[in-house]
């Protein structure tokens, strides 16, 4: 019977969700986004031990890049990546470039690859672009500080934020598939 009760209240929940429009949908990932990175600021620790924190922009990029290039989702990421540039005392630009260049290569996978939505494509697309995300973190880690930054750490933020990927990809779906471009050449 509960479970029964669970299935519907799932089901009036993606009823709901696939009704609702592209705005409230980039408004509902933006609040996630942002309340996940403040809850970020404060300190993490349990029983001792420093917990990983995952980086929310970054699924926010890619789950909105399926849907295709927009304005809204490259300004919302620059302004977080400045966020995460003061609070990860970042260069500036770091991170709004890692945000940017992650959303434009998930709007090219899914612009090349992922015009129905394959299987295949949304669990493998997702560890290429974090992967490439994560290799510019590396490398603008290990350039601003003038030596080679250990991998692990970032590795273990890498898997939380998979994670957080595989909880949350839904919400960061506008809604809209990838077509061709509008217009014609002749």
């Amino acid at each position: 019977m509960a479970t029964r009760r669970r299935n519907s209240r799932l089901s009036g929940v993606a009823r709901i969700w696939g009704e609702t429009g592209p705005t409230s949908r980039f408004l509902i990932g933006t609040g996630l986004v942002a309340l996940i990175g403040l809850v970020g600021l404060t300190p993490k620790t349990l029983f001792g031990t420093e917990l990983v924190w995952p980086y929310a922009s970054l699924v926010a990029a890619v789950g909105w890049g399926r849907s295709g290039l927009g304005f809204r989702p490259m300004a919302v990421l620059v302004l977080f990546g400045f966020a995460q540039d003061v609070s990860a005392y970042a260069p500036l630009g770091c991170f709004g470039f890692i945000n940017l260049a992650t959303f434009g290569a998930s709007s090219m996978i899914a612009r090349a690859f992922d015009r129905d939505r394959a299987p295949l494509i949304t669990t493998l697309a997702p560890i290429v672009l974090y992967a490439a995300g994560f290799l510019l973190v590396w490398l603008f880690a290990s350039f601003s500080g003038n030596h080679l930054i250990q991998v692990s750490p970032l590795m273990n933020v890498f898997v939380v934020t998979y994670i957080l990927h595989i909880l949350t990809a839904p919400i960061f779906d506008l809604g809209r598939r990838v077509g061709s471009l509008a217009g014609s050449m002749s």
